[in-house]
Parts: structure tokens; C-alpha cells; sequence
């Protein structure tokens, strides 16, 4: 994305619903939801998929700290700890998160059960 950093101020205020100054995850899947509501059309319409499936990867790729395309269970547990979340502490609970998503029972999530799980409106810890 190209964007001058008026645009990503903006953009950020635009989003910050609890006024921190950030846009957390939380923050971000209103955000996906929005664009995946955003109606359109022929070139539009292409254009948004492709923007959003851009967005989708750099999220995942936050999780996705070996860059292997799989996202496990100490990489969940090593981001939530980083964003101050609990969770991130107890490996069950990340376990747990991991198969609520795992389409493929292989005990990781791939940017496929990423995108399904943001796609279906997935929230960080209640959903992933």
C-alpha cells in the first residue's frame, strides 16, 4: 500500500474506536468487515478483493513469525503476549484458539483457515 502518512494518521483516527492512539486487532477486523461489506463492481470490485486479500497477508504475516506460512501455537501464544494479552501465557488456551480454526487438523493455521476465520467475522481470542 502506498499512503502518505497524513493518509495513515487519518486512517487511524478513522479507526481508533477506544482512542489509544492504535488500531488493535479488534480494530482491524471491523475493518476487514467493512471492506468485505464495501459493494461495487467490475474493476471496483476486483480492485477491493485485491486490496483486501493484501491486508489478510499482512495480518497473517504478523503471526506468522518464521515466514513458514503457518501460524503455530508458540507463534499465537509469542503475539498475544506482545500485544499484553493473557492468553498468550497458557499454551492450552492457544491450543484451543488454533483448533477453532484448524480446518485441516494438522495443529497450525495456514493463511486458508486465516482467511476463513476472518472472513466469518473471527475476533483474536474468542474466535482464533
Amino acid at each position: 500500500m502506498f499512503m502518505t502518512e497524513s493518509e495513515v494518521e487519518e486512517m487511524v483516527v478513522k479507526l481508533d474506536a477506544n482512542g489509544d492512539g492504535l488500531i488493535d486487532f479488534d480494530e482491524f477486523c471491523i475493518l476487514c468487515k467493512a471492506i468485505d461489506d464495501d459493494g461495487g463492481g467490475g474493476g471496483e470490485e476486483f480492485k477491493r478483493l485485491g486490496e483486501e486479500a493484501e491486508i489478510l497477508k499482512e495480518a497473517f504475516d504478523v503471526f506468522d513469525r518464521d515466514k513458514d506460512g503457518l501460524i503455530t501455537v508458540e507463534e499465537l501464544g509469542s503475539v498475544l503476549c506482545s500485544l499484553g494479552l493473557k492468553e498468550g501465557d497458557k499454551i492450552e488456551d492457544c491450543k484451543a484458539m488454533i483448533r477453532k480454526v484448524d480446518i485441516d487438523g494438522d495443529g497450525m493455521v495456514n493463511f486458508d483457515e486465516f482467511k476463513t476465520m476472518m472472513k466469518n467475522g473471527g475476533r483474536l481470542v474468542s474466535a482464533f
